[in-house]
């Protein structure tokens, strides 16, 4: 019969877990073993290998470790100067800008909102403003005697607001820091401008009155500049109804002139540009063609007659009509 086999006889290297269990093991004596085992000397590449892969990845886990942990520091904190107000609500306005250009007004879903706001550094940015910007109800203080009164969003002009400065008021909307929205503006003559007002310059349908009250210009403005149709009454009396481009005449329209002539035709960037019929207070009219303000051609009409003239080009038309060769009576 085969004798018993003694798990004493066991090597401590690699203790037995039935012997543990049964408790045919001391625990003393396994810790003890388990420990020798671990307290034996590595060999030397595994040494150095180590130690280089400490010195290669410890600036990195460094730096890691150092911004995880400034996230959970107030913004103030983090930097020995305190930011700008005014840039900082600035640079909010960009990036919120930024996401409209990029997914489209109509593309931008409330996952993009969640988005950006959600990030830890517009947290941070919009919790400093709120604590330290000016929001609400405020009057700001102006040099050459200027003043604000009206709201605020973090620090910028934001809301209904009233802003004065060398003789001009306006009196209207603003979108962060700039006019925007309905609004009026009165110029230090007293000239009054009724309109919208778009990034800060006039955009959409404007009317302009006089100090006296009367109407100047009624029509669209473009970035600040008339464009599109509109009406404009000359200091001199002269008026002028017709389409604008960058702030000057464009396309086609009508002239009247103080003394009752008119002249209906087409401009091109301030300029009389193309076929044009001039209407005398008299009741006499002229077929005309322009290039670039310079009058080419011309016929004048006889209300004897009833006729036009034999078309007249510029070398014609500046001669002397004293001048026998001068088409006195040149009829179709």
């Amino acid at each position: 019969m085969a004798e018993p086999r003694d798990d004493t006889q066991r090597s401590p290297k690699a203790p037995s877990l039935l012997g543990c269990t049964l408790g045919r093991l001391d625990w003393a004596k396994a810790g003890e073993a388990i420990a020798k085992e671990s307290a034996t000397p590595r060999s030397p590449v595994d040494a150095s290998l180590t130690k280089r892969i400490t010195r290669r990845y410890k600036a990195e886990v460094e730096k890691s470790e150092k911004e995880r942990l400034q996230r959970y520091i107030r913004l103030e904190q983090q930097v020995k100067i305190m930011p700008d107000q005014y840039q900082m609500a600035r640079s909010v306005k960009n990036e919120l800008e930024n996401v409209q250009k990029k997914a489209g007004m109509e593309a931008i879903s409330y996952t993009t909102w969640d988005d950006t706001f959600g990030s830890e550094d517009m947290k941070k940015r919009l919790e400093f403003l709120s604590w330290y910007a000016t929001n609400g109800e405020s009057k700001e203080e102006l040099t050459d005697d200027g003043c604000y009164e009206g709201e605020f969003l973090y620090g910028m002009r934001h809301g209904k607001g009233k802003h004065t400065y060398q003789g001009q008021v306006y009196d209207g909307n603003w979108l962060w820091g700039q006019r925007h929205g309905s609004g009026v503006c009165t110029q230090y003559d007293g000239t009054k401008m009724l309109g919208t007002w778009k990034d800060g310059k006039l955009e959409g349908s404007v009317t302009i009155l006089g100090k006296t009250g009367e109407k100047q210009f009624e029509g669209e403005f473009k970035a600040g500049k008339r464009d599109g149709f509109g009406q404009q009454v000359f200091s001199n009396g002269d008026m002028y109804a017709g389409g604008w481009k960058d702030g000057v005449m464009h396309d086609r329209g009508v002239y009247h002139f103080a003394n009752g002539d008119y002249l209906e035709g087409v401009w091109q960037e301030g300029r009389y540009h193309g076929a044009a019929y001039f209407h005398g207070a008299d009741g006499s009219v002229s077929r005309r063609v322009y290039e670039n303000g310079v009058l080419l051609k011309c016929q004048d009409y006889f209300l004897e007659s009833q006729k036009f003239s034999k078309e007249m080009n510029r070398e014609v038309m500046q001669k002397h009509t004293a001048l026998w060769e001068y088409p006195k009576h040149a009829l179709d």
